[in-house]
């Protein structure tokens, strides 16, 4: 298992800790201490979001795979918090006349320079995987619809889960107002129940599987080759 923080590392410790398992803090999630073919599978749950390189990490996981190795992954897509995303920005807009990150970048939006976010889409994702030189690919998403009373109880999510920004070119203080004027937003356009009282935050999750081409990889039949076509005989 590994992590760069520490106290995330070593939260399932008395709960899960198999005499085969080891645990090693890595100073960023940019580079993996694993030599080449040295692992049979590699599992990643909502961390590659991250990653500032995503073809770079995705290529290094590859090279760490042994033949016919596995990787599986969920990433949170760049839909996520949309409703979040237009509402601060529309807010900020009113207030300050311009726009600044305050939520972390999902997949694709690594650039990110405002509120705004591009979707990555289950094609990008595929391209990558592609280039990453894994096989047998599976895409899959999934949209994780959760419901807040306000604004604030999505923040408080937001720091704990450690995907409140860490722009180098954050800007601006997110003060009380800018709140107040968020929340009026986001109740206004995306509110649900008859008093709007429910706030939805979408998580928009991707499922990838990709496997390292092995000796007992399927490969396809050479083009050409097939006799017969799908019409009458």
């Amino acid at each position: 298992m590994l992590d760069s923080p520490e106290h995330l590392l070593n939260r399932d410790a008395e709960d899960f800790a198999p005499p085969w398992l080891e645990r090693q803090i890595i100073p960023t999630l940019e580079s993996l201490p694993l030599e080449e073919s040295s692992v049979d599978c590699v599992l990643s749950s909502l961390a590659l979001h991250w990653v500032n390189d995503l073809p770079g990490i995705l290529m290094q996981i590859n090279q760490s795979l042994t033949p016919d190795g596995l990787f599986l992954a969920a990433i949170l897509g760049g839909d996520t918090l949309y409703e979040l995303r237009g509402s601060i920005q529309l807010a900020e807009q009113e207030r300050k006349g311009g726009v600044s990150p305050h939520i972390s970048p999902m997949a694709g939006n690594h650039h990110l320079t405002s509120v705004l976010i591009l979707i990555l889409d289950v094609r990008d994702i595929g391209n990558l995987l592609s280039r990453a030189n894994f096989k047998l690919l599976t895409i899959d998403v999934e949209d994780i619809i959760v419901a807040y009373p306000d604004v604030a109880s999505i923040f408080a999510d937001l720091r704990a889960s450690g995907d409140s920004a860490a722009h180098i070119n954050r800007s601006g203080y997110f003060g009380r107002d800018m709140l107040l004027a968020t929340e009026a937003i986001y109740r206004e356009l995306y509110g649900e129940g008859d008093n709007k009282e429910e706030l939805p935050a979408t998580f928009h999750v991707i499922f990838l599987i990709g496997w390292k081409e092995g000796r007992a990889t399927p490969k396809p039949i050479e083009r050409g080759s097939v006799k017969r076509g799908f019409g009458k005989q």
